[in-house]
């Protein structure tokens, strides 16, 4: 059916039969306005042979969350719970790779910073097995602040969509609808018989202030997650150091992830010609503000988790390109 977005006023094409719900959220893929979607009426249709369950609990949408902080996924999984889906989280590239393949999902959320392979490079494998071809990927821009990118990516490496964490209480759910609905803009393909619109209306969503605290309450969760761990002025014990370690060094490549993802063309410009810093210095020079300032003086004198993570994607990116030359 076609819907028609309240916003922009963009007619939408829609599969209603890849949808059960009577009533789903949606997200215009024109001007990204966040709307709702009221079926007037449901035709019945055969049922599909049920589908015997993998691991999750749940009979609907199978989705994979991939990221390294198992207290995001467990947010992840709160959002969704409303939801019919089953969802499944791992908290590494490799590992996202695997269950992808094993699970073949209808939609796959990876962080584009994961450890062990980039979220941005796991896209760029499933994008070239024909066998998970049905996957629908959306990358997160890492990095939670909500002013820091007036611009979208500049390339998505093959996944289907893009959200920045800020978003992802008010709208993964209805951007997971809309990927796996197929829902595109019809506009180019209505004539002078468009198809019925008359099937469902597009009204704007109204959310509960209990719906409102909650999403709020997540994005809290969001931005706890990516606080450095402040050391004291005495020697703290092993433990704490080895997490402001691990932080420190988690936030370095979600900074050089977050630039790969924002400048894909760029980076790899930089990459062939040998001038990548020059070429994203305005970009680098950011990067390494933000830096300096969540990562604590003490762990920054003695460690370069910065420069290893830039000279990790260089490397990385250098053999990508040498194998495609070939």
């Amino acid at each position: 059916m076609l819907i028609v977005c309240p916003n922009c006023k963009t007619r939408l094409g829609f599969d209603e039969q890849k949808v059960c719900a009577v009533e789903i959220k949606l997200r215009c893929g024109k001007c990204r306005a966040l709307f709702k979607v009221v079926r007037k009426s449901l035709k019945p249709s055969p049922l599909p042979p049920p589908m015997p369950p993998a691991h999750g609990s749940g009979t609907g949408i199978k989705v994979v969350v991939a990221h390294e902080s198992a207290a995001f996924c467990s947010a992840v999984k709160k959002v969704l719970a409303p939801e019919p889906f089953d969802v499944f989280s791992c908290n590494d590239g490799k590992e996202a790779l695997a269950a992808i393949e094993r699970l073949l999902p209808d939609t796959v959320l990876l962080d584009v910073s994961l450890p062990s392979m980039y979220g941005f490079e796991v896209c760029e494998a499933v994008r070239k097995n024909p066998a998970m071809s049905s996957v629908k990927l959306i990358l997160i821009a890492s990095i939670y602040d909500k002013t820091r990118y007036k611009r979208s990516p500049s390339s998505l490496y093959g996944a289907d969509d893009y959200i920045e964490k800020h978003h992802i209480p008010d709208s993964l759910a209805a951007t997971i609808y809309r990927l796996v609905a197929g829902q595109e803009p019809a506009d180019s393909h209505v004539g002078d018989n468009p198809p019925i619109e008359e099937e469902g209306e597009a009204v704007p969503p109204r959310l509960s202030a209990r719906e409102t605290a909650d999403q709020e309450s997540t994005r809290r969760e969001f931005q706890r997650d990516e606080e450095p761990v402040i050391l004291s002025s005495v020697t703290p014990p092993a433990p704490e150091l080895t997490a402001a370690h691990v932080k420190a060094r988690r936030l370095a490549r979600i900074i050089v992830s977050d630039i790969a993802l924002y400048n894909q063309a760029t980076v790899e410009e930089g990459i062939r010609n040998g001038n990548f810093y020059r070429l994203l210095a305005d970009d680098v020079h950011e990067g390494r503000a933000l830096y300096e300032r969540r990562v604590p003086e003490e762990i920054r004198s003695c460690t370069s988790y910065l420069k290893e993570a830039f000279e990790e994607l260089i490397s990385k990116k250098k053999r990508e390109l040498s194998l495609q030359r070939t």
